[in-house]
């Protein structure tokens, strides 16, 4: 099959049961596949359509995983997680209906803003921690967490968590990733993830550290590191420049931090509804009132992210 799907000279064309989806243009590339923008003429509203890559139709790990992206963790269902709607075929190419999010990734907000205010930093870590509370209890590690899947809804300020496109199903029975195969982002990477050991939803405690990490200092300096000087920083913690932290955020949330991005995973929080209580419990510190954080508004928080 030819790769039309990434091609600018197919918007219009009508896909799906009936030609109900109307695809109109390009969003992007995704870690598994192109994203399209496009109208459910049955439903009345815009989608994402993510095609799996032209190259991967012959690898089957690669093919595995996107259909099980579709079929199992597309029905997770919480707020925070980017809804899969369905899973369809044009010609032997998979491709998924994904919930259509119109806002920006904490990767292009960083690049804009460099950094966030520690109420606004801890109110994006809780929604994640909050979506992945539910990914987990389903025995879903995302595994590849990072600013650039997380985005922000412009509308309402929702934070989306994005792409399960390798995700770690720990009830699957067999496994698509091999012991001793490395799969991820270097910078977000965990150390046991990183030298192909078994992986569990500390490893994405790790990523959301790092993440919260570079909300509140900036983006980290990589100063032009190979992957290989990234692996080995972080195995030795050395990856994220904890000493500075405390010099630019409170005591406590330093503390989650480091907490958050430990080496052994068995020195971690337990799991990742303590990372979400925390935030919590931090947020009512901020606002004067440990009750305040549950009825914190998100809109209002974050109301500044999109205005120039």
């Amino acid at each position: 099959m030819t790769g039309w799907g990434e091609q600018p000279d197919v918007a219009g064309r009508r896909i799906g049961k009936e030609g109900r989806l109307l695809l109109i243009r390009t969003l992007g590339e995704g870690g598994s596949g192109s994203i399209w923008l496009a109208r459910d003429l049955k439903h009345e509203r815009h989608v994402a359509i993510k095609f799996l890559h032209v190259g991967s139709l012959d690898n089957e790990a690669a093919r595995t995983r996107f259909i099980r992206e579709g079929r199992g963790f597309g029905q997770l269902g919480h707020e925070n997680l980017v809804r899969v709607y369905g899973l369809g075929y044009e010609g032997d190419r998979p491709y998924l209906v994904l919930e259509f999010v119109d806002g920006q990734t904490l990767w292009d907000l960083l690049e804009e803003r460099h950094n966030f205010e520690p109420e606004q930093a801890l109110l994006i870590a809780r929604d994640v921690a909050s979506g992945l509370c539910v990914a987990h209890a389903a025995g879903v590690v995302h595994r590849d967490l990072k600013p650039a899947n997380v985005m922000i809804r412009k509308s309402d300020r929702v934070v989306k968590v994005l792409d399960f496109g390798i995700a770690k199903d720990l009830n699957a029975s067999t496994a698509i990733t091999r012991i001793g195969t490395y799969i991820g982002t270097p910078a977000y990477s965990a150390p046991e993830q990183i030298v192909g050991e078994e992986i569990d939803h500390r490893t994405d405690i790790y990523a959301l550290g790092v993440i919260l990490y570079e909300l509140l200092t900036g983006p980290l300096t990589l100063d032009g590191r190979q992957t290989t000087e990234l692996f080995r920083a972080t195995m030795k913690e050395q990856n994220i420049p904890l000493g500075d932290l405390h010099a630019q955020v409170s005591r406590p949330v330093a503390r989650l931090i480091q907490r958050m991005t430990r080496r052994h995973k068995d020195r971690r929080p337990a799991d990742m509804e303590t990372v979400h209580e925390e935030c919590t419990r931090l947020l009512g510190i901020l606002a004067g009132d440990v009750g305040a954080a549950d009825k914190t508004s998100i809109r209002m928080v974050l109301r500044d992210l999109f205005e120039s």
